[in-house]
């Protein structure tokens, strides 16, 4: 089950939850770049660090939902970590 098919009092409380807990880590640990996998999980990390001097990258998620994102994702992710200038980190 994915957040938006939850109910949406739930979804709102996991939400808040877990909204609250990745400021918390961004700003415990001094965070400067947070990778969002697919575009649910973007829109959470802008929402929630709105007010956290942190850039945020996405990924396109492999979802099984999403055929084309399972075509070649590994090439995709590198090229999108590259331009993101991330992958120095990964090698």
């Amino acid at each position: 089950m994915t957040p938006p098919d939850l109910p949406v009092d739930v979804r709102t409380q996991l939400n808040t939850a877990c909204d609250r807990a990745v400021v918390e880590i961004v700003r415990l640990l001094c965070i400067q770049r947070v990778v969002a996998i697919g575009k649910y999980s973007e829109c959470r990390a802008r929402d929630a660090l709105k007010d956290c001097d942190v850039d945020i990258s996405v990924l396109m998620h492999p979802s099984p939902a999403n055929p084309a994102a399972n075509k070649g994702w590994s090439e995709r992710a590198v090229a999108q970590l590259t331009q993101a200038g991330l992958m120095h980190y990964l090698q």
